[in-house]
């Protein structure tokens, strides 16, 4: 299946894209620059576009998976 060409597709992402406050251009652009940020992202679109979630379910479950992300990272500071 080619993704840039499938509207179904093409509508899922921008959904999701638009409710996490992200550009499409800008967002394509970082994640063919390999930014980890984008590039997680796009993984997390691509899975749950295979898994035939919803946008509305998708969009909960990358929220989700970003604040677990982010609960794991360590900000404690370094002596």
């Amino acid at each position: 299946m080619k993704k840039m060409n499938d509207d179904i597709y093409y509508k899922f992402a921008s959904d999701i894209l638009e409710a996490l406050h992200l550009k499409s251009k800008t967002f394509y652009d970082d994640v063919k620059n390999q930014k980890s940020y984008e590039v997680q992202i796009f993984k997390w679109i691509n899975e749950l576009y295979q898994q035939e979630k919803n946008s509305k379910e998708a969009i909960q479950d990358i929220h989700r998976k970003r604040l677990t992300a982010l609960a794991c990272i360590d900000i404690s500071p370094k002596l």
